[in-house]
């Protein structure tokens, strides 16, 4: 008996030291989790004071150095120049340091159990480019454990959220269709918006996720930039995770609005094709020798114009862009030129704008609405004014 009730009292001095110490631990990492967020606000808000109010000179070094930025260099295999330079810093948070299934991108089954002790795992980029000792341009991504990448609640996926403040054709907005991102463009030419799903994904390390993102142009303005490039940070010491519409609400709500706006047919006009030649990452003059459209092997991917014939390239697609041997096609009206309205020939030459989604691993390119366009010299006008003014 006396056994049993030492057995009892040490079951129960056990039990108290568990809770005790999961409390602590539990404690513990809510505490640092606010000292991160905190520090993510900080940080978002230098870096939106130095796009806003354009500083110059000494000024950005001064929030660089704060912040412990690295050169990242100008670009793939670009060391950063004394007058040009990417600078780089990431955030994580302490507990979470040097921890690889702590990381957002590998953490997705421990989104729950560490949610309810109070970690979060999520890291925060933030880039810089200097040109000439002027800002060029911002960005600011946030990736952490999120929930409702299902759309019924799930918990356990990767929710990123992305702003940067000068448009890349290697952004997130390369992950749309080219209707729906010319859609977009005409709806407000200076910033593409997007909230999208992206399942068993390369880029985000395999786990379902949804992505966030907003690109402004630098025609952008400051109230363009200080509405889109927001971020709800509050959702990282909630007690449930970040869902997509939390992270960043006014560009989810534009997003649904953009939806909401877009035509369900395009009209192909001058200014239509002239908008889709500036978004364009290639412009090609091509003879197409078939017009025929091939079905492609997934069911989630447009058929395909194959075996192009191609004449020269007025602008280059980007580094991984893949041969521009076969284009994408998402709508069967894209096969009639924008300045005719005449069906597409093989063997006829014409000046193509496209669109590049690109990675290390794959590469597609994608035909623009409105952007097949009859060679003549009014569309070669076209064309290389379009390249010339995407020039970086």
């Amino acid at each position: 008996m006396n056994q049993l009730r030492v057995v009892k009292r040490a079951l129960l001095a056990i039990t108290l030291l568990a809770v005790v110490l999961v409390a602590g631990v539990s404690v513990y990492l809510r505490v640092e989790q606010c000292r991160f967020r905190r520090e993510a606000e900080k940080l978002l808000s230098d870096l939106r004071e130095l796009e806003l109010k354009k500083q110059s000179a000494e000024q950005p070094k001064v929030v660089l150095r704060k912040w412990g930025f690295d050169e990242w260099g100008r670009g793939p295999g670009q060391p950063c120049t004394e007058d040009d330079c990417v600078y780089r810093v990431e955030l994580v948070p302490k507990a979470a340091q040097g921890h690889i299934l702590l990381d957002p991108f590998h953490s997705a089954f421990l989104g729950r159990p560490l949610g309810w002790l109070g970690l979060r795992p999520t890291v925060v980029h933030a880039w810089v480019r200097i040109r000439e000792k002027a800002v060029m341009s911002v960005s600011f991504s946030v990736w952490t454990v999120g929930r409702g990448c299902d759309g019924h609640g799930r918990p356990d996926c990767t929710l990123m959220g992305y702003a940067n403040t000068k448009q890349r054709g290697s952004g997130w907005s390369s992950h749309q269709q080219p209707d729906v991102k010319l859609d977009q463009s005409l709806l407000h030419p200076n910033y593409l918006v997007g909230a999208f799903p992206e399942w068993l994904n390369a880029d985000t390390g395999g786990n379902p996720a949804v992505i966030v993102w907003a690109e402004l142009s630098p025609a952008a303005s400051t109230l363009e930039v200080s509405r889109l490039m927001q971020f709800d940070l509050s959702c990282l010491t909630r007690f449930l995770s970040c869902r997509a519409r939390d992270l960043m609400p006014a560009v989810w709500a534009q997003s649904v609005e953009d939806n909401r706006q877009s035509p369900k047919i395009l009209t192909c006009t001058l200014e239509v094709s002239k908008r889709a030649a500036q978004l364009a990452d290639a412009i090609a003059l091509v003879r197409p020798r078939t017009v025929e459209l091939t079905p492609t092997t997934s069911s989630s991917q447009s058929p395909q114009l194959r075996d192009l014939e191609v004449i020269s390239l007025i602008k280059k697609p980007g580094k991984y862009a893949p041969q521009l041997i076969d284009v994408h096609v998402d709508k069967p009206e894209m096969m009639a030129t924008a300045d005719s309205g005449s069906p597409l020939r093989a063997g006829q030459e014409y000046v193509f704008f496209l669109q590049v989604h690109n990675t290390p691993e794959t590469g597609w390119m994608a035909l623009y609405p409105c952007g097949a366009l009859n060679l003549n010299d009014a569309s070669l006008a076209m064309a290389r004014e379009a390249a010339a003014n995407g020039a970086d």
